[in-house]
């Protein structure tokens, strides 16, 4: 019953959604445009604090470098080892 109730409750928003943008649609469009502008105002302070705290980290650090592996030993039994 729920999953019958939440399609006809989507329905009827999508049906209602659509009959605004139909009625208004110049009201939409200043919607989006306002909503687009906020948005990149939004995410350009992020990206600006993100820039700042890595600045505020510190230098870059040194990449890791593993030292090249040894010789390799054998793996049978030891001399002595009877």
């Amino acid at each position: 019953m729920g999953k019958w109730l939440s399609i006809l409750i989507g329905l009827v928003l999508v049906a209602l959604g659509l009959s605004g943008v139909v009625a208004w649609p110049l009201e939409v469009l200043a919607f989006l445009k306002a909503a687009i502008a906020i948005m990149a105002i939004i995410v350009g302070l992020g990206i600006f604090v993100f820039g700042l705290s890595e600045l505020r980290s510190g230098a870059e650090e040194p990449p890791i470098v593993e030292p090249p592996p040894g010789p390799e030993q054998p793996s049978g039994p030891t001399e002595g080892s009877q």
